[in-house]
């Protein structure tokens, strides 16, 4: 059963590398570039979250600075340091006043336009307005202002993320450089080895573009493959300024053995003891932070997977859903043509049904070049995956029954074993899944094969007579 065109660019062997919910928020600060959406990007979900440079600025200074109150407060407050100086007690008392004036002054922008109160608010800020928190920390950071955001709420998010010591510096310069109605709402890229008056400039500068990796996985790869690329992609980056950074051995240990911590985070998804993610990878292009870990790289990918497959997926049990992926694995390296793939699903659903095919033997050569491929991989290094060509059909004159492999692979001959193989051996894409949870019995097909003549469609057949007499009408006997 499904015979195979050499012909058939869906059925070649294919290279590791170029072969074959509702969301939550943003973080107003992270030290990364996960969810941003950069202007003018090609990317999915690219947008501009910051508008225009003259759209997004917002006056920071009124909602603190205006008001009879304000004013009241600023006469009573030059009223008693008058008072101080001319009593003697201002010097006496310099330090706390001088503190207490610059606190003041901080949190009242009118003050500053005393001369005296902005000269004590400098000399007590010191150097928290002219020098960085680290002048050797040059890692970018993404920092967020928000729509409506104050100068003092500004400033005290820079403080929270580490890049300035003291708000009040980052207040105080804004009001003394005139910047407080021109900071653009959106993610900036900031430092720590930044001055305050270099984070007021980044933050009043036009959006920049963020750091970003792509990473596509293809319908159709199986989690190696994945790694092959990730190993490929850090050695041969796009651009070497911009790589991922992790170690690919960690994501291959996450996705083959996750952790119980990461399956919590989805109910509907059951797997069998000791089962890998296989299946549930959803293949995708993703633009990622180059500082990604590979555990959020695998939760993207699951969650790929939740928003994208069909939401009647969801509706079934664990059990069902997990072989309903199963089934749509097999599906995908099949049928190029997505008219096909609904009746290769209800092939392998009529093979299943023990009344309708008592040998219950789904006979999928993909699962036998699954276990072959298995055999190399588990003898050979990570490293070696990039140049390892993948899904070569099995060759020879060996029956595929009769092909043994060692014990733990060998229920994925499905030509020997009965039912599903163990687990998905591919990452399917939509249609498949499509066609898995919504199958085409009602003609009761049990056969198909590729027509081998240049149109990548399949040929089906209810009996053994008509698969030969298709494979005789599309050259693979005579």
């Amino acid at each position: 059963m499904s015979m195979r065109s050499d012909q058939d660019p869906q059925r070649q062997g294919r290279r590791g590398v170029r072969g074959g919910s509702s969301a939550t928020p943003r973080p107003f600060v992270d030290t990364g570039w996960d969810g941003y959406d950069p202007a003018g990007a090609d990317a999915v979900g690219a947008g501009s979250k910051g508008g225009s440079a003259t759209d997004d600025r917002r006056d920071y200074k009124s909602s603190k600075s205006g008001g009879v109150g304000t004013v009241l407060r600023f006469a009573v407050f030059t009223l008693v340091l008058a008072s101080l100086v001319l009593g003697g007690l201002y010097f006496l008392a310099r330090p706390a006043v001088f503190h207490a004036i610059a606190d003041w002054g901080a949190e009242n922008p009118t003050a500053l336009s005393v001369p005296l109160v902005a000269d004590i608010v400098r000399s007590d800020l010191g150097t928290s307005l002219t020098e960085p928190v680290d002048p050797e920390d040059f890692r970018q950071i993404a920092f967020q202002v928000q729509y409506g955001d104050t100068t003092a709420d500004i400033g005290d998010a820079l403080v929270k993320a580490g890049v300035i010591a003291d708000a009040r510096a980052f207040v105080f310069e804004a009001i003394e450089r005139g910047e407080t109605s021109n900071f653009i709402a959106g993610r900036h890229v900031v430092t720590r080895a930044m001055t305050v008056d270099g984070i007021i400039d980044a933050l009043t500068s036009p959006i920049v573009a963020a750091p970003t990796v792509r990473l596509t996985f293809r319908e159709g790869l199986r989690i190696e493959q994945m790694v092959a690329e990730l190993e490929y992609l850090e050695a041969n980056p796009v651009d070497p300024a911009v790589k991922l950074t992790f170690d690919v051995a960690d994501y291959y240990q996450l996705a083959t053995d996750p952790p119980a911590s990461l399956l919590a985070q989805y109910s509907w998804l059951k797997l069998p003891a000791g089962a890998s993610l296989e299946g549930f990878l959803f293949p995708a292009t993703y633009t990622v932070d180059p500082n990604i870990t590979p555990l959020e790289l695998i939760e993207q990918q699951l969650d790929a997977f939740v928003a994208q497959a069909p939401p009647a997926l969801f509706k079934l049990t664990p059990d069902q859903i997990y072989q309903t992926v199963q089934i749509a694995s097999l599906v995908e390296p099949e049928a190029v043509l997505d008219s096909d793939r609904a009746l290769v699903a209800g092939v392998y659903i009529n093979r299943l049904d023990p009344k309708k095919w008592p040998t219950g033997l789904l006979e999928s050569n993909p699962t036998v070049d699954y276990a072959n491929d298995t055999v190399w991989l588990q003898s050979n290094p990570i490293a070696s995956w990039v140049g390892y060509t993948f899904w070569v059909p099995v060759g020879g004159t060996t029956p595929l029954a009769q092909i043994v492999f060692p014990d733990n692979i060998a229920p994925y001959n499905t030509y020997h074993h009965a039912g599903l193989p163990p687990t998905p051996i591919d990452s399917p894409g939509l249609a498949s899944l499509v066609a898995a949870v919504d199958p085409d019995t009602a003609d009761g097909y049990y056969f198909f094969l590729a027509k081998n003549d240049g149109s990548n469609g399949l040929a089906f057949a209810h009996t053994n007579a008509e698969q030969i007499a298709n494979e005789k009408k599309y050259g693979y006997i005579k």
